[in-house]
Parts: C-alpha cells; sequence; structure tokens
C-alpha cells in the first residue's frame, strides 16, 4: 500500500482561507462603493430640493442655504441627518410676549427661510408645543400650540412655499422636553423638513 505524502495538506487549509479573505475584501469594497455612491446622491438630492446646487447661484438668487436660514431662527438648535433638517423654536424667539403674533425679527428670518425651501419639494410640518400653564387669553394648550404652528406655517406659504407641502400640527402640552411639565422649555414651535432620497 502506498504511503500518502502529507507535508503539504497545508496548502489546501491555506488557499481556502486566502479564498475566503478575498471574497471578504470583495464585499467590503463593494459595500463602501455602494455607499460613496448612495451619499453623493443623497447630497445631489439634497442640493436640487433645497436650491442650493451652486453656491454661486444661491448667492445669485440672493437665498441662503438652509443651515443658514434655520441658524438666523435658531443657533443652538438645529438637528439634521442625510434625509431631515429639525430646528427646536422657543416661542420668545418667534412671537411677542403671550401672543401668536410673529416678532419682526422672526417674519425675517421665516421669509430667509422660505427663499431656501420655496423651490424645492421637501415636505414642512410644522409642530406647536406648549407648557401645562393654561394660556391666560381662554385658548385651551391644544388652540395655542396649533395657532402658533399654523402662524409659522402660514408666514412660509406667504413667502412662496407651496401650501400643500407644509404639515400643521398642535400638540399642547402633550410632548414636553423638560422634565417640569410647566417648564418654559416646553413652549416652542418645531420645523421638520424631509425630503425623499
Amino acid at each position: 500500500m502506498p504511503e500518502h505524502d502529507d507535508t503539504n495538506r497545508y496548502l489546501v487549509s491555506y488557499a481556502d482561507m486566502v479564498t475566503l479573505l478575498v471574497g471578504v475584501f470583495v464585499v467590503l469594497s463593494t459595500t463602501f462603493r455602494a455607499d460613496a455612491d448612495r451619499y453623493r446622491e443623497l447630497a445631489r438630492a439634497a442640493a436640487a430640493l433645497f436650491g442650493t446646487a451652486h453656491s454661486s447661484d444661491t448667492n445669485s438668487r440672493g437665498s441662503m442655504p438652509i443651515e443658514a436660514a434655520l441658524a438666523r431662527l435658531s443657533p443652538t438648535d438645529v438637528e439634521h441627518d442625510s434625509t431631515t433638517f429639525r430646528c427646536i423654536l422657543a416661542d420668545e424667539v418667534l412671537f411677542e410676549r403671550g401672543s401668536s403674533r410673529l416678532s419682526d425679527d422672526a417674519e425675517r428670518a421665516l421669509a430667509d427661510l422660505a427663499s431656501v425651501l420655496r423651490s424645492g419639494s421637501a415636505a414642512i410640518t410644522v409642530d406647536g408645543h406648549t407648557d401645562a400653564v393654561p394660556p391666560r387669553n381662554g385658548l385651551t394648550n391644544l388652540a395655542l400650540s396649533a395657532e402658533r404652528a399654523a402662524v409659522v406655517a402660514s408666514a412660509l406659504a406667504r413667502n412662496g412655499v407651496p401650501e400643500r407641502r407644509l404639515v400643521v400640527r398642535g400638540f399642547g402640552a402633550s410632548k414636553p422636553i423638560a422634565a417640569d411639565s410647566a417648564s418654559p422649555k416646553n413652549r416652542r414651535v418645531e420645523i421638520l423638513i424631509a425630503f425623499d432620497h
């Protein structure tokens, strides 16, 4: 019976390991390339939807990037990811004390925001919130939150954002962001801007 030469058996295992490593690298490189392409596509979509495709065009039209427009409304409470922008506005930033009338500064800032958004197709949701203290003007918290959200949405619509892209919601005191339900921090309007990718 002939003897088998077992000295080269490790080559089979080595070849299997190399094949697996090559497969892993192929999968990883494909994944990274797809992600890079996806992010470039998202960036192009955002630029097209928000009208900021070229900085020279933006300046010549007199509009401004969305981040700058939101920062004029609230310099610290702007969050965004690849598909949405969210801005939290304290009621004292937007409204005259105890009313739903926009301040002059808020009117100007919302006009700037509208100039960025009017030519795109982004969906814009405006949410009103209050604290748990009953308003003095006879309204309920729910009605006051909806009224303030509607005033902000109306300012955007007056400045060219199509009404079909605007959604207004009033939550009253049902979604506080501060532990104390009576905290003034809970009196706010949130603007959520979402685009398809």
